[in-house]
Formats: structure tokens, C-alpha cells, sequence
């Protein structure tokens, strides 16, 4: 008996189905034996209820709810690709994307929103610009108040000042750098997931360099995300924002380990996203980043 859902199937779901191999199901498709619905960006199928039934029934027979389907519909692909299966030891297949010739239009286009299930947590778009822009109003008027401030006190010699500053900033934090690419998608995609899985765990993190920094006020567009995260939790992390390794050239996230608690203790939320302190983040940035950025950093923080 066979009861199929109104969904998106995978290769594997779909295999599991015919009670073929995944070598099969990827033979049927090249053969153009089986169509599949949908082809992601990535080159992964997915298959509907109607696209399984057409395969298994070529002449038009539909599934009849309740009822088990007869024997003798099996097409003789599958009864042969069965037989041959029994007799092969069990091959443990991971789900890749097969070598297709495609023409260079159908490679472009971009699967629907909608039909995408990959990423695990749909939240509303977030408006990055305007809350740049928010932060970066919020910034200038602190810094007016600040300067107004600053009129009305007595003058402090500048040698004072510069030693103060430096006595109160904390020594670059100790830790590991772990550079990966995630299959989420953009920096975007990564920062929210970040978010809303640690919230959801209980867990801490807290980003720093140009993450860190652009949470302050607007900067020049950047490709990597810097964040903080307990040595335990890496693994956690790994998984939920399906994380390959990758060299810091082609990387997009950089997992910074550290166990600090008044890291953590101490992070700021701005935009609903949690940020080093500004000593902290003034010092990743002197140690890890190029001069145009610590001058940047030094001008905002």
C-alpha cells in the first residue's frame, strides 16, 4: 500500500519509495525516465506525488486511497534495478549533486521562494539599510552630545587622556579562528540563524570586526562575519548553520572561540543582534583587521 503526501520529495525520499538505490533514482533522471519538479540552485531535485506517480504509472493509473497498488504495475525498471540491488552489498550513498549537462539559461534561473526547504527558519526580511541608517543617526547624535559635553569641561592634557583610554582597553582575547562557507546562503541568512538558534539553546555568542562593527554605524560592504562563541558550542554552531571548513580567503563566517564569561556578560544587543563591548571590539579589530578598518573603527568607537 502506498500512500504519497501532496509535498516536495527528495532524491532520497524518493528512492526510499521505489525501494530502488539513490544511483538508480539519479539513472532514471538522466534517462529522463523520471522528471523531477524542481531543480535548486544547488542542483538538487524535488519531486511531487504526481512526478512519482508518473514514473511508477506511465499509462495514466492513480493511486487509489485505502487500497494496496498490484504487483504487476511495478514498471521493469524498478523489478530489475530491485534485483540487482539484493545482490550488491549495501553502499552507503551520500546525496550529491549529479553531473548534468545543463544549458547555460536553465542554470540562472533562481527557484521560487516558496518551493525552497533547505533553510530551516523563515523570519520576516530584515530592512539591514534603514537600521544601519538608524544606528548611524543614533551614533552622531550621542557624539554631539558627547562634544557638548566635553566643551564644558576642563581641558585634560591629550598624553593623559591617550593612557586612560589605554589602561581601560582589554588585552586581545586568546582563542581559536575556525573559517567555513554555510549552505544558508548570505551573510544576512548566517546572522539571523546565529541569532535565533542561540536564543532558542540558550547559548552565548557575540560578533565582532566588521559584523560587530557595522551593528554601530554604516560601513563599507565586507564578506565575512566574525563572531564569538564558547569552545563547546562550535560543534553545535557547525551543524545548524550546515558549516564546511574553507580557507579565510573564500570563507563567509569566522567562529572566534572563547570562553570569557564577561565576554558575554558584557555584549551589547543593538538591532536585536548581540555585539562585543566597544573595548573589546576596538581591540579584535586593531589585531585581526587592515588600516582602513581601524581607522574606521577608531572614527565610530
Amino acid at each position: 500500500m502506498i500512500n504519497l503526501e501532496d509535498k516536495l520529495y527528495t532524491s532520497t525520499e524518493v528512492a526510499d519509495i521505489l525501494g530502488v538505490s539513490l544511483r538508480s533514482v539519479y539513472r532514471y533522471i538522466e534517462e529522463d525516465k523520471l522528471q523531477a519538479e524542481v531543480k535548486t540552485a544547488t542542483g538538487r531535485h524535488r519531486f511531487t506525488k504526481k512526478n512519482i506517480l508518473d514514473f511508477l504509472y506511465p499509462g495514466g493509473a492513480e493511486e487509489k486511497a485505502g487500497q494496496p497498488l498490484p504487483k504487476e504495475t511495478i514498471k521493469p525498471e524498478i523489478k530489475e534495478a530491485r534485483k540487482k540491488e539484493k545482490v550488491e552489498e549495501p553502499i552507503e550513498v551520500v546525496e550529491e549533486t549529479p553531473v548534468e549537462p545543463e544549458p547555460a539559461e536553465k542554470v540562472k534561473v533562481e527557484e521560487p521562494a516558496a518551493k525552497e526547504k533547505e533553510v530551516p527558519v523563515e523570519e520576516e526580511p530584515i530592512d539591514w539599510l534603514a537600521k544601519f541608517r538608524e544606528a548611524a543617526k543614533k551614533f552622531d547624535e550621542e557624539n554631539a552630545k558627547r562634544i557638548e559635553s566635553s566643551s564644558k569641561a576642563p581641558v585634560v592634557e591629550e598624553k593623559e587622556t591617550f593612557a586612560s583610554i589605554t589602561e581601560q582597553e582589554p588585552a586581545a582575547p586568546k582563542g581559536q579562528l575556525f573559517f567555513y562557507r554555510s549552505r544558508l546562503g548570505g551573510l544576512k541568512d548566517i546572522a539571523q540563524n546565529i541569532d535565533k538558534s542561540s536564543r532558542n539553546s540558550g547559548l552565548d555568542y557575540a560578533f565582532t570586526m566588521n559584523a560587530g562593527l557595522s551593528l554601530f554605524k554604516a560601513i563599507k560592504p565586507f564578506s565575512l562575519l566574525h563572531v564569538y562563541v564558547r569552545p563547546k558550542d562550535k560543534d553545535f554552531f557547525e551543524r545548524i548553520l550546515m558549516l564546511t571548513p574553507s580557507d579565510e580567503n573564500n570563507a563567509q563566517l569566522c567562529i572566534m572561540t572563547n570562553d570569557d564569561k564577561d565576554l558575554y556578560a558584557s555584549s551589547e544587543e543593538l538591532h536585536g543582534l548581540f555585539v562585543a563591548d566597544k573595548g573589546r571590539l576596538l581591540a579584535d579589530i586593531r589585531k585581526h583587521g587592515d588600516a582602513d578598518l581601524i581607522e574606521e573603527a577608531e572614527s565610530i568607537l
